[in-house]
Parts: structure tokens; sequence; C-alpha cells
């Protein structure tokens, strides 16, 4: 079911790509199956994105190392890494993957609508090269797939009619002369890795409140760090409380992609399903009032 959730989720057709309320995984690439996962420090995902994105996850948080010394060409040019490398790598857990989901035979037109962002959001031992060659890669690996920057006024419905095979949103943060990439996601980070829930409750209500340009693609980093080992805190259960879905005015509505650590623990890809529904179905009726008050 979660792995083709926005094809069957009422409503969401009427929203904007940066209007969607998305389930996404902080630190994607660093995940207990990760070939170099040995520290606890920086593992904070139990599967890998292939199985998260399985659960229904849709925005993957991207940190790539970029490995000169690796030849060109190799996957292992460019590795995923936290503080360091998982030994995952761009092209083969990523990119390989993301077109693997789409051509399963089994379930490739249940998964046709499905929309992902790829959020590649840090660079370590990068040189304006190195930007140049990774971007080439992503290109001519899914940018057939790519939605372009020029289509984020429209609609997912608009998207699916209009732009059949358009499912991948390229969020790239740093310059690069790919006018079809997105600006990378606007984290909102506390900053402070080490925080009680209820501290890191108070920053979230006031995120909640601050105002989202339209096109702008926005995340709430709810994750933290707990002592005394800096490990990855498992709060699945505050978050369920939280980001609990019951009508068009829970908590859940005043935000839209959520990035949290242990992802596939908590219930936050059912939530941002039925999120959704509300959010679309209220913007398709303001859309409706406002054309009865112009007389179309």
């Amino acid at each position: 079911m979660f792995d083709r959730w926005m094809n069957n989720t009422l409503h969401i057709e009427n929203l904007r790509i940066d209007e969607l309320i998305l389930p996404g995984s902080h630190d994607s690439g660093y995940d207990k199956k990760a070939p170099n996962a040995f520290l606890p420090q920086e593992i904070t995902q139990d599967v890998s994105p292939q199985e998260q994105v399985a659960a229904g996850v849709r925005v993957l948080d991207l940190r790539v190392e970029f490995y000169s010394s690796k030849p060109v060409g190799r996957a292992h040019r460019f590795q995923i890494f936290h503080m360091t490398s998982s030994g995952r790598t761009v092209s083969v857990d990523i990119l390989d993957m993301v077109n693997d989901f789409y051509d399963t035979p089994s379930t490739k037109s249940a998964r046709a609508r499905e929309i992902f962002i790829l959020d590649f959001h840090e660079f370590k031992n990068f040189t304006p090269q190195a930007h140049q060659e990774l971007c080439e890669l992503i290109n001519s690996k899914i940018g057939y797939r790519s939605i372009s920057k020029d289509l984020r006024h429209l609609t997912l419905d608009q998207l699916w009619n209009q732009h059949p095979g358009k499912t991948v949103v390229i969020a790239y943060n740093h310059f690069t002369q790919n006018s079809d990439f997105w600006p990378g996601v606007e984290q909102k980070w506390s900053g402070d890795n080490v925080m009680t829930t209820q501290q890191l409750k108070a920053f979230m209500d006031e995120v909640a409140t601050q105002y989202k340009p339209s096109y702008v693609l926005r995340s709430i980093q709810c994750a933290k760090y707990v002592l005394p080992f800096f490990v990855p805190d498992d709060f699945s259960n505050k978050i369920d409380t939280w980001f609990e879905s019951n009508d068009e005015n829970s908590y859940i509505q005043k935000f839209f992609i959520i990035n949290t650590d242990w992802t596939t623990r908590s219930r936050i890809v059912l939530n941002c399903l039925h999120a959704n529904q509300f959010r679309g179905r209220q913007k398709n009726t303001h859309n409706d009032t406002q054309a009865s008050f112009s007389g179309e």
C-alpha cells in the first residue's frame, strides 16, 4: 500500500509539489544495512533507501562525499556520508534504486504517479568539476524523469496528465548550470543536536508560524541526538502524537516535508497520507469559492 500511497490518496491531485505534506528521512543513506555502518553515532535509519521508499518515504536527505581517488565512472566516486561514508553510493543506492522503483514490471503502473524529492543537501570535498560530474551523472541516470523547476507551478493532476513519467524533483543545494534542478530544500533545523523533546517541540512550534513562499521546498528537521552516547534519538511515540492527522486543523497541517530519524518506526507515512487529503480538499474548496465569487 505505502509504495503507491500518493496514487491512492484522495484530493492530493489538487496540490503542487511544494504544497504536499511529505514523509522524509533524515540522513537517508546512513542506515543499519549500509556497508560501513559501524558507528552508532552515525546511523539514523533502520533500512536502506530502497526499503524506505517502498515503505512510503518520498523525500531523501542526501549528503554526498566526492572521492577524487576513485576512477571516473566508478560508483564509489560519489558516496553518501554523515560524518564518514556509509559505503552507499549515489549511482547505485539512489539513482539506480529510483529507476528500479518505477520500472519493476509487477508494480510499474501502480507506482507511476509517486513523486520523489532527492535533496542533495550537503557536499564534502567537492570541486566545481565534481559538481559538474555529479550533475551529469544524475542527468544520465534519471534526467528523463526529472520534474523541471519550470513546472513547479503545476498541480499533481496537471503533472500526471500533461507530463507523464516526470516524477522526480532534483533539489540541489549548490549553484549549478542545470536549469532543471530546483534549489535545495530549505531545511529548518534548531541548530542544536542535543535537546529534550520539549525543546524540539518548542522549536517546531516556532517554525509552524513562519510563512513559506510559494514554490519553496521546506522541511522541518524533526531529529535530535541523546546523551550519554550521542546517538540519534528514537522518539517515534512523540512523532506519532505530534503529527497525528485527524482533520484540517491538525498540527501536521502546519508543515510540508517532515524529516525524521528511524522513519520507518513511526506512523509518519500514514499521517502524511491522511493529512494530504484534507489539504487537497481544502485547496479545492478554496478554489471553487474564488471561482464563484469571480463569476466563473
